[in-house]
């Protein structure tokens, strides 16, 4: 038998070997550069139809927009509150974006970019987010979901604050 420090010790390894573990593995497409370049030209489009300025892509609103997207994926949702109960802050705030500006669109069931910037642009919320002004930055995640959906997430920011 082990004394109790050790297997304390050895409850709270396991403990933390078990909450440091990856999430569910998410299966990103083959094309997912293609598509989310295509995401941004369409998003760019609209906004130029709108006098507004154009959007770049940022490195951490796209990580934040692919963990988001693959954890809608692996739990088959499409939801703007993550699995472990987070919002769109919160995920920026884990990838080090510091916003004035910040606003997410998440859309499941669409499999191009066309067909997933139509729907968004035919949301009155989704297309607001596009279409705000001050926004400058942008990124897209996707994901196939074991049930063969392609789960996609925005994230449009502008940085600051």
């Amino acid at each position: 038998m082990m004394p109790r420090p050790v297997q304390r010790l050895v409850a709270a390894t396991a403990l933390a070997l078990l909450l440091a573990s990856p999430a569910l593995p998410c299966e990103v497409p083959a094309n997912a550069a293609a598509l989310r370049s295509e995401v941004i030209a369409l998003t760019n489009l609209q906004r130029k139809k709108q006098g507004l300025a154009p959007v770049a892509e940022q490195a951490a609103l796209a990580k934040a927009a692919q963990a988001h997207a693959c954890d809608n994926a692996t739990t088959r949702t499409m939801s703007h509150r993550g699995s472990d109960g987070s919002a769109l802050p919160d995920r920026l705030a884990r990838v080090g974006y510091h916003y004035r500006a910040a606003a997410e669109n998440v859309a499941a069931g669409f499999r191009d970019a066309p067909s997933v910037m139509s729907g968004w642009m035919g949301s009155s919320g989704h297309r607001r987010n596009i279409l705000t002004g001050p926004m400058r930055d942008i990124g897209i995640g996707v994901a196939r979901g074991a049930d063969g959906q392609l789960y996609w997430a925005m994230n449009l920011g502008r940085s600051g604050g």
